[in-house]
């Protein structure tokens, strides 16, 4: 992943901050927060995630997505993380590594999730970086699986969607809509949309428990519950282009051959289903 120096990063800041200010289409803030929840200041702003100033730094990479300028996906940029704005649009960024980040070579331990962290773990940009810490809406991540070739898309976002009393499936149904509808998936096809219930406040986690449709990454531990609130979209099959009509030519008979003894089918695996999340960094 290519790096870039301070000087370098902050004029990028600074562009992508004054282009996220272009005009757009008016919406009404009250249709706004029914649509993805009220604005919420950022849970947390991690050390390194802020200049000597105390500004945030902007993700370099951001893409603010529309229909006119979509967001455009990369599987070797994966795992990507979304924000909903003030104004209702959709800011894409990878989490690239932050360049006044740490890399921990032999791991640590995290007090607030009671986790252990792999030897090699970096300090990344996170939510915060697509807004310039700015309050933003409900918000979440786009990863990708390997094994479907497809984009799969929750609600998991430490500073913007845990903690707040609001964030519920209907908001993630149309956040993950509007996503669909303006960020390019690239060679891939966009798979289910989850909505992770340890990221919803007490009261909406109450209510989807009891739900038949509840589901884990982990049955037997009962890891991560979520629930499929949007199944994943039609691939859309690719129109080639039709042969020019040739004259037509009648066929020589064909010979007679006698049939193969049949071979048994190979079986074929059942595909899994996608993880719900990557871990359980509240990110």
């Amino acid at each position: 992943m290519p790096t870039m120096n301070m000087h370098t990063l902050q004029n990028a800041a600074r562009l992508l901050l004054a282009c996220s200010f272009l005009p757009l289409a008016a919406q009404e803030p009250e249709q706004l927060d029914k649509q993805f929840g009220l604005l919420s200041q950022p849970a947390y702003i991690k050390h390194y995630e802020a200049d000597k100033t105390g500004k945030v730094i902007l993700n370099p990479y951001l893409q603010v997505a529309s229909k006119d300028y979509p967001a455009i996906l990369d599987v070797k940029m994966a795992p990507y993380n979304w924000v909903i704005d003030a104004t209702g649009r959709v800011g894409i960024i990878p989490e690239a590594p932050h360049p006044l980040g740490r890399t921990y070579e032999k791991g640590f331990f995290r007090p607030e999730d009671q986790s252990k962290r792999k030897p090699g773990t970096r300090e990344n940009f996170g939510h915060v970086s697509a807004l310039g810490g700015a309050p933003g809406r409900i918000s979440g991540e786009i990863l990708y699986d390997k094994a479907s070739n497809s984009w799969t898309i929750n609600n998991k976002s430490g500073r913007y969607t845990k903690h707040n009393t609001d964030r519920t499936p209907d908001q993630l149904v149309n956040a993950a809509t509007l996503i669909r509808g303006i960020v390019d998936p690239g060679s891939a096809s966009w798979g289910p949309v989850f909505f992770l219930l340890d990221y919803a406040h007490e009261s909406v986690q109450e209510v989807l428990l009891k739900d038949p449709k509840l589901a884990y990454d982990d049955t037997a531990k009962k890891s991560r519950p979520h629930i499929i609130v949007l199944p994943a979209a039609p691939v859309e099959p690719k129109v080639e282009k039709a042969a020019e009509a040739a004259p037509k030519v009648e066929a020589a008979p064909k010979p007679v051959v006698e049939a193969a003894p049949k071979a048994e089918a190979p079986k074929v695996k059942k595909a899994k289903k996608p993880k719900a999340a990557n871990n359980d960094d509240p990110s």
